[in-house]
């Protein structure tokens, strides 16, 4: 609570599962039929996560997909959407690990729900600003398995009856996240994560250091001539934690990722579905680890480049 400034009109409920999970138990608890109006919820999708939470929605009332990038390959954040005047709330997700999007600038809404599960506590947000954001333990705050939801109280107001109390964000709350069995030894490390960002200045010193780490790799990327091909072509909205850029060929990334192994870089292969280059740089990844990334890409480029010009 101290470290991200919450509120005290805010509940903190850490839970078994992970994000995927409060993808159905959000509209189940929140996607409420209004005064005059049906149930409904509104949805900015920027890539996968995104997409699957605004389907998840679709049993407990309609989903108003405002915007999508998918048409541009999830390239770029969608502008010119509206809000619906009648929706129970806006749901976006903040980081996109697949694309490397992220929102820079989070949109206002009285109602913003937000998946942070890959940037929480990576940067400073004003959770004032939302009405719920939520984020699965395991790229920023521990292993996986735990997830941590941050709840503003009035939203209980509008849970119907019907729903089972396992599913029930206000009986989590009230129970001080200990309903059932909690992940104990989850919930321990995350405690220790807490204490180690405190360590390093906490989440503002985080996200300078963030930002110096992805302009390493970025910077590579720009001072390519175009060897090295960023995938997102929304520059102010570039991801600080997932990095994603192409090379000319195929056979070029391969020999890239197999390279980089060599001198202990790993898992720097892009997501399954969409192939490429993906640096993960979550708060656990030292400066020097990107600084020897900038490097090597650097090297790599000036071996490589005739050949692929040619």
């Amino acid at each position: 609570r101290s470290l991200m400034g919450i509120p005290a009109d805010y509940d903190v409920i850490f839970l078994q599962g992970g994000a995927t999970q409060l993808f159905s138990t959000i509209p189940m608890n929140f996607l409420a039929a209004g005064a005059g109006h049906p149930a409904s919820a509104d949805f900015v999708v920027t890539g996968e996560w995104a997409k699957k939470a605004a389907e998840a929605a679709k049993p407990y009332g309609k989903a108003n997909v405002l915007a999508s990038s998918e048409a541009t390959g999830f390239d770029r954040i969608p502008t010119g959407w509206k809000a619906s005047a009648d929706a129970s709330y806006l749901h976006i997700c903040t980081n996109n690990t697949i694309y490397g999007t992220r929102w820079s600038q989070i949109p206002d809404h009285p109602c913003l729900i937000a998946d942070m599960s890959s940037e929480i506590m990576a940067r400073v947000v004003d959770v004032s600003k939302f009405a719920l954001i939520y984020a699965g333990a395991q790229k920023n705050l521990g292993p996986s398995g735990v997830v941590m939801a941050i709840v503003r109280k009035d939203l209980y107001a509008r849970v119907p009856k019907t729903v089972p109390k396992i599913f029930s964000f206000q009986a989590h709350a009230e129970a001080k996240s200990c309903l059932n069995t909690p992940p104990t030894f989850g919930i321990y490390l995350l405690l220790e994560t807490f204490r180690w960002l405190e360590r390093q200045g906490g989440i503002a010193a985080m996200e300078s250091r963030n930002e110096e780490k992805a302009k390493l790799i970025y910077d590579a990327i720009d001072t390519s001539k175009g060897f090295y091909r960023g995938t997102v072509s929304d520059v102010p909205n570039r991801s600080r934690m997932n990095v994603t850029f192409r090379l000319p060929s195929d056979e070029l990334a391969d020999a890239f990722i197999k390279q980089a192994e060599k001198q202990a870089m790993v898992a720097l292969k892009g997501y399954r579905t969409v192939g490429g280059i993906r640096a993960s740089i979550y708060n656990a990844m030292p400066i020097a680890g990107c600084a020897a990334l900038a490097r090597f890409m650097a090297e790599f480029q000036g071996a490589n480049a005739q050949a692929a010009s040619a």
